[in-house]
Order: C-alpha cells, then structure tokens, then sequence
C-alpha cells in the first residue's frame, strides 16, 4: 500500500515539470508581492478618505461649537457690562459679538455631514432666535428706564442663554463621540494594513524558501554537475567555482553561437550577391554582344544626319531628345558592364582633394544645367594616399549626379573633406557629399546600395551599387543619411596610415 502511494506520489511531480514549477513559485511571489501593495495602497487610500471626508469636517464643526459658544458668552458679558454702565460702545460690541455668532452658524451649516448634527444646528438657531429677541427686549427697557419691568425679564433671558450654551455643548458633545469613532475606526484599518503585510511577509518567505529547494537541487546542482564534468570533484582550471565555469562556457557557446550565426549571415549575403553577379553578368555579356555595336552604329549616324540635315526647332528638338535617350541607353548598359566586369585598381599616390577638383572641372556644365552651385568645404587638401583616381573620380561622380537629379528644380551642393581618427579603425579620410533634396525616405535607407534596387523610372540601380564598390575596394566604406526634410548625406571614408598609403594585393 505504502509503496504504491510513493509511486503515485512521483507520477503527480513528474507531471508537474521543472519549468512548471519554477514559473508556479516566481509567479506566486509576483502575485503576493503585487497584490499585498495593493491591498495596503486600497486600505491607505480609505484611511486618508475617512481622515480627509470625516475627520476634517467633525475637526471644523467642532471648532465651529466652540466659536458658537465663545460668541454666545461675549454677548452674554457685552449686555452685562451695558446693564451696568449703560455706555453705548458695549451695545457696539454686542452687535459685533451677534455678526460674529451668526457667521459660525451659516458656516457650520455648509460643512454638517451628519443628520444628528442638522438637527441639532437648527434647534441652536431657533433657540438663539429667541434668545436675540429677549435680549432686545431687555436692553429696551433699561433704555426706556423701566428698570423693575427689565430686571423681571433679564432672569428670563438668563434661562434662555442656559438652554442655548446646553445645546452648544450637547454639540460639542456629538462631534467629539464622532471623532473617537473615527479614530477607532482609523487604528483598526492601520491594524489590518499591518496584519496583511504580515501575512504578505510569511507567504513570501514560505515561496522563496520552496524556489530556493528547487534552484539549488533542481539546477545549480545539475550545473555544478556540469561544470566539473568528467573530472570528478575538480574544477575547471583557473575558475575558483562551477558558476564561473559553467558561465565560461556558456559564454563560449554564445560566441561561437553568434560568430556561426554572422558566417551564417556573411555566407547567405555572399551567396545572394554572387547570385546577382552571375545574372548581372550573363546579362551584360548578353547587352554587350547584341546592343552595344548596334548602338554606336546609330549614334555615328545620328552624328552624321545632325552634320548634313538643315531641321528647323521642332525637329532640332526631337532630335536632341532622341540622341539623349540614345546616351542614356549607353550609360545604362556601360553601367551593366562595369558592374559586371569591373576593371582591376591601377593604385597611385593621389589627394582625394585633387579628385574632388578634377571631379567638379568634369561636371561644370552638367552642374550648369542642372541648376545645382557646388561649395567644397576644405580647411587644406587632404594627405596623399594610394589610390586609383579614376575609381575614385567615377564614384564622386555618381554621388554628385544622383544628388543633382534628386533635386529636380535645382539646389546646392556641399562637398566637405575631413579627417580624424575612429577608433579600431585608427585615422581616416573623408570626402561627404551633402544635397538639399528632398531626402531619402528611412525605410529605403538600408536598401540603396542594393544592385539593381532604385526608386527612378530609368534608372539601372547599379550607381550606388558601384560607389559603394569603389569604395571597399580602397579599404573604406560609405555611408549615407537623411535627416527628415534635410536632404541626404552620402560619406565615403578611407582608412589612411600615413606614408604607406593603401596597398592592393
């Protein structure tokens, strides 16, 4: 009997998992941890609405009953002092005394929060009612001379004034009683409060020493098991425990797990972009052989009719527009073909500087029909590096076309040289290119570089493709940006180490 208890007993925790129960432990000290604050933030917000509704309003009608009464017993010494002297200036300070008095009842009526309280505020004012009009009385009579007949009255009046200070004290009364409930009620609360922190506090303790059984049998011993592996007792050689070791290797595995994933990455990129390679050759080699002899044969003659052909504007027009789109069709497949079969580096000492003048001489009547002014911004030209200037020139040149065409009614062009240091890759040059365009919008900013990808109706989307070849194939790199309505920013840098320049291999 006994052994088959056991044996359901391991069947019931088998089907509860490690994880089951490590995530049911954690997830208990979140409940408690969440839900005892609360209870005390639900609990403290009551306590200060009892305090702030109740407490405050039963303090102020309390000072108010006092006020009553102390206004009630300056008018009572106001009338004596004036049945003794008859000096008009304590009648003065009676009718003060009776302003005062009836502003403390109107404002204990607009803080009452009790029935009781109503009705007693009420019996005061009917009560006081009277009390002011025998008063009256009394001072009339000492006023006419009629002493017998006001000192008659005056007892009466005394009578009235014992009544009125009862029903103020009886006031007073009620609202003390209502703060010592309060009061009480206040300190059981606080008691709850503590006695939920308690239990918050016993609950806690009882979770973490059953998640601290199960982190230490169920998985920092497996761990430790781990970490000393095959040798026993023996730790791994220059780690003083099985954590350390156990995180060293799982730091190891992270590295080789991210340095497989970027080879992963690197190879499918590879892969990817030999595949356009391949498809961009084959097409140049096709483009080459059935376009490119064909297309000069037409632009020679194009040549030769624009020589011998009087047209007058309209047909001078068609004309131009034809052999531009002849030029264009050229620049596309040349493009196809200098992408595909690119020409080998010929590296010579040249200044980017140079290039950057060279490049600009080239492009001025372009610039000019553009409609673009250049700026070169350049405290004193760059160092000499090695370098093919015709690369670099052909790459410059596409990052000034491509900006001049981005800015369709015309714009300005900065063509900054910089030069710093950037850390791992030590000092650098840096020719950037900043337009005034309309910019390029962020999704797109990953994917310009891209062979074949452009947003142009005519474009081949081999441009960018080819500067940004250029460029690594000097040992840099280039980067663009676009600042939302600022136009773009293209920056080719280029490692430099002095003397040695730039070597090909």
């Amino acid at each position: 009997m006994t052994t088959a208890t056991q044996v359901s007993g391991k069947k019931s925790r088998s089907r509860l998992g490690l994880r089951a129960r490590v995530y049911l432990l954690l997830g208990g000290l979140l409940f408690v941890n969440m839900i005892g604050p609360i209870i005390m933030i639900w609990y403290a917000a009551m306590a200060r609405d009892l305090y702030t509704t109740t407490a405050d309003k039963d303090l102020a009608a309390l000072t108010a009953a006092h006020e009553l009464e102390n206004a009630l017993l300056n008018q009572k010494g106001y009338a004596t002092y004036y049945y003794l002297s008859r000096e008009p200036s304590w009648l003065l300070k009676l009718a003060e005394s009776r302003r005062t008095f009836e502003l403390w009842l109107e404002r204990t009526r607009t803080e009452l929060n009790a029935p009781e309280a109503a009705v007693l505020v009420e019996e005061i004012a009917a009560a006081y009612k009277r009390y002011a009009v025998a008063k009256d009385n009394v001072i009339d009579l000492y006023q006419q001379g009629r002493m017998e007949s006001a000192k008659d009255q005056h007892w009466a009046v005394r009578d009235d004034f014992d009544g009125l200070r009862e029903l103020c004290d009886r006031f007073k009364t009620f609202y003390r009683e209502r703060m010592r409930r309060t009061s009480q009620l206040y300190l059981e609360r606080t008691d709850l409060v503590m006695g939920v922190a308690v239990v918050g506090v016993v609950i806690n303790a009882t979770l973490g020493f059953f998640l601290a059984y199960v982190l230490v049998g169920q998985i920092l011993d497996p761990i430790r098991r781990l970490a000393w592996g095959d040798h026993g007792k023996t730790v791994a050689v220059g780690l003083s425990d099985e954590v350390k070791a156990i995180g060293q290797k799982f730091r190891d595995l992270e590295k080789d797990v991210d340095q497989a994933h970027l080879d992963l990455e690197q190879s499918r990129d590879h892969l990817m972009q030999s595949e356009k390679l391949a498809m961009a050759g084959k097409l140049a080699a096709g483009v080459a052989h059935t376009i490119r002899n064909p297309l000069t044969s037409v632009k020679m003659r194009l040549f030769s009719l624009q020589r011998g052909l009087k047209l007058d504007p309209s047909q001078q027009e068609d004309f131009e527009v034809i052999a531009e789109e002849i030029g264009h069709i050229d620049t596309i497949v040349r493009n196809f073909l200098e992408f595909a079969r690119p020409p080998k580096l010929t590296a010579q000492p040249v200044s980017l500087s140079a290039v950057v003048d060279t490049t600009l001489t080239l492009l001025k009547h372009r610039l000019e029909s553009y409609n673009v002014a250049v700026t070169v911004d350049r405290s004193r030209p760059l160092p000499v590096l090695n370098a093919d200037p015709d690369q670099l020139k052909e790459g410059l040149v596409n990052l000034v076309l491509n900006a001049c065409e981005a800015m369709v009614e015309g714009g300005s062009i900065v063509i900054r040289e910089e030069t710093g240091v950037l850390e791992p890759h030590g000092p650098i040059l840096a020719v950037r290119v900043i337009d005034t365009g309309p910019g390029i919008p962020p999704p797109l900013l990953e994917r310009i570089f891209q062979p074949f990808f452009t947003t142009k109706g005519e474009g081949s989307g081999l441009g960018l493709a080819i500067v940004k070849r250029i460029v690594e194939e000097h040992g840099g790199w280039i980067t663009a940006q676009s600042p939302e309505g600022r136009g773009a920013s293209f920056t080719m840098v280029f490692p430099y180490e002095g003397e040695r320049g730039w070597h090909r291999s």
